[in-house]
């Protein structure tokens, strides 16, 4: 509900403003303004100004009855976060109203903890900035020098096999005074994970498994490194470093870049089985294309084996194409389909639309009859490009496909363009009609998706005859069908307020989707805090400062933001931008105009029945619409 954060944002506005600017003095606005949270209190405080207002009404400043004031550091030191996300609500607080610095996090919080987060710690603001925080602290303190990161590495590592629960900020002064002799050059020793894999096999079972418990504390360095850290180390660390490095990127939910771009680079055998045997973990980040794009057949193949999702597959198989020199990966497909005896081939039906004759052909063979005619007709058709009409023509003649596609595949035989005849009887089958009748029929969402999930591959959906059908009639479950993955941009763009919301690097596809996106709403997200969403937005260039003045919504919550943001000593520049575009909106528009400074109030504490809440800032500063709404006039202090 954003009325919690009304104060905030309506703090933030008086901050900007004139020092004259009327305050509110109408009991109806301040008890509005009295559902807060302490949590959303400005700086974990309540303003002086709100406090006196409320004071002189004989109103309580909150609904717990007294005005809140912030923790100290001494406070915060003595309460160190728990393990469970609710018992590390007053660190995630302090921060994110910045009542703790950033940087205080490395002295503050035990380093062990970084080496394997908390589960329920992934979802917390304070987190991101811890990591964030020693990152920069790395940078600036050890550079690029390979030795210092892994003196401090080895220095991580002899802690905590004591157990002392030392900080970063600790571990990097006793790191200076390094006296254990040679940095270690090669795996072994103190570089080994414990507990940990010690093989690649052994990785890729603990990851099945979601087993992220072990930890590496040159993994940890690694993920927070810059490229030219990452390739200076990484060779130090051994045969097993890239294998193990793969291992440890994988339970972040924001893949590491630099260091997966370095093990792509790199090409490491059994660094890339990792990553492909356990890609699903790189699934939230969109890092799983990352693999496709090496066109490594090798990769290819693990990918399909696992299970690729239908974008990624199609991007293998459509490229497949038997050679006169080596295997191509349809062939090792098929050889592996044989040697297996599976039900069906790494990859699945998806290979009907390649230009694989062959795995296509056998494919007919064995599973034609069970096919529907669609995917029948697309094999025929792929199979008379690529292997020509005898071999459709013995499949046709061997009683392997339906009645209908037999008849087709003959009549089309007959002609003298075969292709166009199989094309044609295709193009009906798929008629947007017939996906009409079906989304219109669908009874929950899993079958509105299987309705175009199970299309044959490769094959274009007509979107306008969709889209055009459902603004006549719109169709249950359309939400779902929009959010798949292989719908156009420009389809995802008209229907933007149902996508998902946007994590903080955003939605897959151009800075334009996520950009139409944050109009219908930021905030939301449960497992992402709303100061990591925007901060992470802000820094990738997805939104600017100006965007979140003038698109995204919805306002109190972009607001509450900026405030955060004015206090934070770790906020990204866009956020100081916004704020000075921020404080000349509010010169020109509200000045000490006691009318418009109502009519914000009004909108910000749910007075105003026309205001839409899931507006942005620049509407709710808006000066036209009625200075008074239809609850009646309030009052504000000139």
């Amino acid at each position: 509900m954003d009325r919690v954060h009304a104060l905030a944002a309506l703090d933030l506005l008086y901050s900007l403003g004139p020092a004259d600017a009327p305050r509110p003095t109408s009991p109806d606005v301040l008890r509005a303004l009295t559902v807060y949270d302490w949590s959303d209190a400005p700086g974990l405080t309540t303003p002086d100004w709100f406090a006196d207002a409320c004071a002189a009404e004989g109103i309580p400043a909150s609904e717990d009855g007294f005005a809140y004031a912030a923790p100290g550091l001494a406070e915060l030191r003595a309460e160190l976060p728990a393990t469970h996300g609710s018992g590390a609500q007053l660190t995630e607080h302090a921060y994110r109203q910045g009542v703790l610095p950033a940087d205080e996090l490395l002295a503050l919080l035990p380093a062990h903890r970084l080496l394997a987060l908390p589960h329920d710690w992934r979802r917390l603001a304070f987190a991101e900035a811890w990591r964030s925080a020693l990152t920069r602290r790395l940078r600036a303190e050890l550079g690029t020098d390979p030795d210092a990161w892994l003196r401090l590495a080895a220095t991580v590592t002899a802690s905590e096999a004591a157990a002392e629960g030392l900080t970063w900020a600790e571990l990097l002064r006793r790191a200076r005074s390094w006296s254990g002799g040679a940095v270690p050059a090669r795996g072994g020793g103190p570089l080994v994970p414990k507990p940990g894999p010690g093989t690649p096999d052994e990785a890729i079972k603990l990851l099945e498994r979601g087993n992220h418990l072990w930890t590496w504390p040159e993994g940890t360095l690694l993920c927070l490194a810059d490229a030219e850290v990452v390739e200076a180390v990484l060779p130090r660390l051994g045969p097993d470093g890239p294998w193990l490095l793969a291992a440890y990127l994988l339970r972040y939910d924001r893949t590491p870049h630099r260091a997966l771009d370095r093990l792509l680079a790199g090409r490491d055998r059994d660094a890339l089985r990792v990553l492909a045997e356990q890609a699903r973990w790189m699934s939230r980040s969109g890092s799983v294309e990352r693999l496709v794009d090496l066109d490594d057949p090798d990769v290819d193949l693990v990918l399909l084996r696992q299970g690729s999702p239908r974008r990624t597959a199609h991007r293998i198989v459509a490229r497949s194409r038997p050679g006169a020199g080596s295997t191509s990966l349809g062939g090792r497909v098929l050889a592996d389909w044989r040697a297996r005896g599976s039900a069906r081939p790494a990859g699945g039906l998806m290979w009907l639309c390649s230009a694989e004759p062959d795995l296509v052909e056998e494919l007919l063979a064995r599973e034609g009859t069970r096919l529907d005619l669609a995917h029948q007709l697309l094999g025929c058709l792929r199979l008379l490009e690529h292997g020509g009409a005898d071999r459709l023509a013995r499949v046709a003649g061997a009683d392997l496909l339906g009645r209908t596609a037999t008849t087709v595949c003959a009549k089309a035989l007959a002609a003298a363009t075969p292709a166009t005849v199989l094309r044609a009887r295709l193009d009906r089958e798929l008629a947007p009609g017939r996906l009409v009748a079906k989304l219109r029929r669908a009874r929950h969402a899993a079958f509105a998706r299987d309705v175009i999930g199970s299309l044959p591959p490769g094959e274009a959906v007509d979107w306008a005859a969709l889209e055009a059908a459902h603004a006549e009639d719109p169709f249950p479950y359309w939400s779902d069908v929009v959010r798949l993955d292989d719908v156009p941009e420009e389809v995802r763009l008209r229907h933007a307020a149902l996508l998902p919301e946007p994590g903080p690097d955003g939605l897959s596809g151009s800075v334009r989707l996520t950009r139409e996106r944050a109009r219908h709403g930021l905030g939301g997200l449960f497992h992402c805090a709303p100061a990591t969403q925007l901060d992470g937005l802000l820094a990738a260039g997805l939104l600017s400062g100006a965007d979140l003045l003038r698109s995204a919504a919805p306002a109190a919550r972009i607001l509450a933001y900026l405030s955060a943001t004015a206090r934070r000593t770790d906020a990204p520049p866009e956020a100081t931008a916004a704020r000075t575009d921020l404080a000349e909106l509010v010169r020109c528009r509200l000045g000490t105009d006691g009318a418009a400074w109502a009519r914000v109030a009004e909108r910000l504490t749910g007075h105003a029945p026309e205001w839409e809440p899931m507006s942005p800032v620049t509407a709710l500063l808006d000066t036209a619409g009625p200075a008074r709404s239809a609850h009646g006039a309030l009052g504000f202090k000139e």
